[in-house]
């Protein structure tokens, strides 16, 4: 079966789990996701299957939103409550003392991941070297914050949403806010409510689509492509475009469009002098 899923990932499960379960239920060997959830994350998970396989890599899932919740007092070695504490400190009340730390890392910034990420080095994923006692560094890598909002400081808790870029890890920027605000910090709680066009409020349980899995399957996959351009073909031209066809239109250059046919998606197209040139076609999607 071919489609695109948004999953309700529940916390306590891998993302790898999700797509096992998945598997099963669709039949279907070919899943992928479009972002790794922690274990002990909940929230979106968008999953493309079979032949919309071929469309995460134009998927606009690149911003996240979370609303994460930490502990005052205590580092880890994980970074969350999971982990073994390394570090100790006294929780601290005021909320401008938070306010300011939090400023401090919105708009670009280097973060070093987390030892305990699923980064590969040298071959092998970094949360088993550091499970087994291996000293993991690894690179500080850019990322993007849109924006830290301070939800509620009532310790030993202090809740934060976090609008962020692909490739920021919650837990390592929970630690580095601490450290800026001088009290520890581990994270206990995070929830992905958004990415991209997928929202939490849309989400689909794994009970819902066990229960009901064609009707969990995304009817109309438009919203993944509302930031892209887009051109609507007539019924000849379609045609062609489905048979690999470069065809001649009436636009200016477009090195990525969304292409449709008469209330279907046809597939991904690149416009060029003048002439469409088809790059991935989907017939049946």
């Amino acid at each position: 079966m071919d489609g695109i899923l948004n999953v309700l990932k529940p916390a306590g499960m891998t993302s790898f789990d999700v797509i096992s379960l998945l598997r099963r239920i669709y039949h279907q060997k070919k899943i992928g996701h479009g972002g790794t959830l922690d274990p002990m994350a909940a929230g979106v998970l968008p999953v493309f299957m079979g032949k919309a396989t071929r469309l995460i890599e134009y998927a606009p899932i690149h911003k996240k939103t979370y609303v994460a919740e930490f502990i005052m007092g205590f580092a880890t070695d994980t970074e969350d409550v999971m982990g073994s504490i390394v570090e100790e400190g006294r929780p601290i009340a005021d909320e401008k003392v938070w306010r300011e730390a939090c400023a401090r890392f919105e708009g670009d910034i280097q973060q070093v991941p987390s030892a305990f990420s699923a980064i590969k080095v040298k071959g092998k994923r970094a949360y088993d070297l550091a499970r087994n006692g291996e000293k993991v560094e690894l690179p500080a890598r850019p990322i993007h914050i849109y924006s830290i909002e301070l939800l509620e400081v009532c310790p030993p808790y202090v809740r934060m949403k976090v609008i962020c870029s692909s490739g920021t890890y919650i837990r390592a920027l929970g630690r580095d806010i601490g450290k800026a605000a001088g009290c520890p910090l581990s994270m206990s709680f995070l929830l992905r409510t958004e990415m991209g066009p997928f929202t939490v409020d849309e989400a689909r349980t794994l009970e819902e689509i066990e229960a009901s899995p064609e009707s969990a399957i995304m009817a109309d996959i438009r919203p993944l492509f509302r930031e892209m351009k887009d051109i609507t073909l007539d019924e000849d031209m379609s045609d062609g475009f489905l048979t690999g066809k470069r065809l001649r239109v009436h636009r200016e250059d477009i090195p990525v469009a969304a292409v449709y046919g008469k209330n279907r998606f046809l597939g991904i197209g690149e416009i060029k002098h003048g002439i469409l040139h088809p790059r991935k076609v989907f017939g049946d999607l």
